[in-house]
This record gives C-alpha cells, structure tokens and sequence, in this order.
C-alpha cells in the first residue's frame, strides 16, 4: 500500500467560518480533507455554482476508481491573527458570490450572508501535514488556493512508503473523516466543523499500515460509510 506524507505551508492568512460567534468567524486549526482534495485539483469544478448546494459525493466518489485518498491536514506549527473583514474591501471580493437580484433573477433562494466582523485567521508560515494513499497524481500542484480568500498555500512531499497492512488494535493520532471510513471508531477526540466533523485520536479494530508513529486504516475512501 503506498502512502505518501505531504506538508503544506500557508503562505497567506487562511480563512474559513468553522464557528461564529456573534461578529466572530474563528478558523479551526485543521483543513478538511474534502476542502483539500478540491483545491489539489483531483475534482474538476468550475470556481462558481449558481445554486450554491455542495455535490460532494457526487464529485468525489469517482476518485475512488483510481485508488486515491487524501486526508485531512493536521497542524505541526501554527499562528492565529484577528483581523476586521468589509465586503467593500478587495481584499475580501471572493467572499462575495451572486448579488441577491441576480439570484432572484435566476430563482435562487437569498440568504444573508455577513458584511462585516472579525475574523480569527490562520496566519502565513503555519505548517500541516497530511496524508495521500494510492498512487500520487502526475502533477501534483506545488501551489494551491484555500479558504473563503482563497489564500495560497505551498505543497511538499516529504516522503513516500510502500507499507504491508498489519491487523489489529490501533490508535490514529492524525485526523480522520468518519464519513470516508467503513470501519466505526471505538473512541474518539472529535472536532466539530462543517460539512463533516472530523475525528482525532480514535481507537478501531482492524487493518491498518503504519508510517512513522502514525497508525492510518486501511479502509480509507470516499464516503466509504455510505457506498
């Protein structure tokens, strides 16, 4: 089984609403492994959807076909700045998707959307480090875009393995997607974010590889708990 350790460095503030506390919008320290599946450039989809309603299983489950798996990147080093955010400010455009007439023109539901507050980011020069089981791309991007800000990131291969599966009880210190999982956690750290809440520390019986003093499960793969 081969099994690829990448690091990513942010190279730009990162952004992203995981919790919002009144005009707080707080980043969590991790990246989901869907966010960083897209941004790798292994789903094809155009930057804008008019009707604003996520396809994940629809655009991910075909990336099982190649035997490929990304998963979520855990933070090594990281920093937090707070920083006051308008939607008049260039900076913060992308934030902005299609006008509320615009949608009522094309018959989309209009949601409110917030036009200012703070913003808990996570500041340039914060390392994490991530996981790609299979076979690596042919061009794996040395530069993505992340986040509301669609900041940018840089990619690095650390190293690669061909592991032999062991069997039995282990504990995965890295994080983990229950929704991409076919075997169930006994016990679990869990960390609340959409669209999945991820798990930490979970304890499972069953196969398993292990690269370095990380334990990975073997049945790693796109919604694998729903297929």
């Amino acid at each position: 089984m081969q099994v690829t350790k990448c690091h990513l460095t942010l190279h730009d503030f990162l952004f992203y609403a995981t919790r919002e506390m009144g005009r707080l919008y707080e980043t969590e320290k991790v990246i989901h492994n869907w966010a960083l599946t897209y941004a790798l450039g292994l789903v094809q989809k155009p930057h804008r959807s008019f009707n604003s309603v996520p396809t994940y299983q629809d655009d991910l489950t075909p990336i099982n076909a190649a035997g490929v798996y990304v998963t979520p990147a855990k933070p090594i080093h990281y920093d937090y700045v707070i920083s006051t955010f308008k939607l008049a400010d260039n900076r913060h455009r992308p934030f902005s998707t299609v006008s509320n007439t615009r949608k009522k023109e094309l018959g989309i539901k209009v949601t409110n959307k917030p036009s200012f507050g703070k913003a808990k980011e996570l500041a340039p020069g914060s390392l994490f480090e991530f996981f790609i089981v299979g076979d690596l791309p042919d061009k794996l991007p040395k530069w993505i875009r992340l986040g509301i800000w669609m900041s940018k990131a840089g990619i690095e291969i650390k190293d690669t393995k061909f592991l032999t599966p062991k069997n039995g009880a282990f504990t995965c210190s890295h994080l983990l997607n229950p929704i991409d999982l076919a075997i169930s956690s006994e016990f679990y750290d869990l960390i609340s974010m959409p669209p999945v809440s991820l798990l930490q520390n979970a304890r499972f019986n069953g196969e398993y590889v292990e690269f370095g003093n990380v334990c990975l499960p073997t049945s790693m793969a796109y919604f694998a708990s729903v297929i």
